[in-house]
């Protein structure tokens, strides 16, 4: 489903997740820095409707409908707060894409809830500054993924992208890159998606996920040999060498990530169409018998 999609997405997209320098936590991801910032009920009735921190705790309890229900309350008692249209856009959807089918129209209730998260981004963004907000850009993209309207999706990420770069949040930058390539793949533009696949892997080397897309593309494209060795770096750990008096620093990869990597079910909810059938074509041409040795010092003797 599309909300495996929304948190393994999430996952593989690294550590520092929010648009701030700080360590952050799903609550800052989903919810922002200013979550905290309550609203003081007047009356004894305004104290029966939820506060965000009830609707936060509900969302963190997988409780999504009543989350949901809860941000709309919120909306509606203090329509003039702009997180709250975010935080209400964002729940909408997980909601909205939890039985829809990337690549496949949405219809009924999941088109209608995820129409609603764009009119509440809008929302969001016509009572504040969202053009800084990387996280809530990209979700905005994903929306209009579910709803396969990929031309929008990719100016969304491309947002998304240019947000993040700016306020220096450059790891969680490879969430929407990775996002904004798999677009390029689904609207056919193999070249572009390639280049920005390969910056990705360049950038963030522990980024697999990236480095299968790329064997995807170039087989794609014809690069049979390219799309192999783009494949067999999951299969070895990352290293990084600062400089030739520091030992290299081992990082993501392995055997396990062959193993994990060697079908399309690990891509197939989180990846388009175009970019998983891809992927499908490029496994099916592989010897099933290939197996890439895992090195986990793939340096020669020479710098050990």
């Amino acid at each position: 489903s599309l909300l495996a999609c929304f948190f393994a997405s999430v996952a593989m997209g690294g550590e520092a997740l929010a648009v701030t320098t700080k360590t952050t936590t799903r609550r800052d991801v989903l919810f922002g820095a200013a979550a905290t910032a309550l609203v003081a009920p007047a009356t004894a009735a305004a104290q029966a409707q939820p506060t965000p921190e009830t609707a936060l705790k509900l969302f963190e309890e997988g409780k999504y409908a009543e989350s949901l229900a809860a941000w709309t309350q919120l909306t509606d008692v203090a329509p003039d707060v702009a997180l709250y249209w975010s935080n209400r856009a964002t729940v909408e959807l997980i909601v909205g894409s939890s039985e829809a089918t990337l690549g496949v129209k949405p219809t009924g209730d999941s088109e209608k809830t995820l129409l609603s998260a764009l009119a509440s981004f809008d929302k969001a963004a016509e009572l504040g500054d969202v053009s800084k907000d990387a996280v809530a850009l990209n979700n905005r993209g994903n929306v209009y993924n579910a709803l396969t309207r990929w031309q929008e999706a990719a100016d969304a990420y491309d947002d998304a992208i240019r947000a993040a770069i700016a306020s220096r949040a450059e790891s969680f930058a490879s969430l929407p890159t990775e996002n904004r390539a798999l677009v390029a793949v689904q609207l056919g533009e193999l070249a572009d998606a390639q280049r920005r696949a390969e910056t990705l892997v360049r950038r963030d080397p522990n980024f697999l996920d990236a480095k299968a897309l790329l064997a995807a593309i170039k087989f794609a494209r014809g690069d049979r040999e390219g799309a192999e060795a783009s494949f067999s770096a999951l299969c070895r750990p990352t290293v990084s060498a600062p400089n030739q008096f520091k030992s290299p620093i081992p990082g993501i990869g392995g055997t396990d990530f062959c193993e994990l990597y060697s079908s399309t079910d690990f891509v197939k909810d989180r990846w388009t169409p175009a970019a998983v059938d891809a992927y499908a074509a490029f496994l099916g041409a592989r010897d099933k018998n290939a197996r890439i040795a895992a090195d986990s010092f793939p340096f020669s003797s020479s710098t050990r």
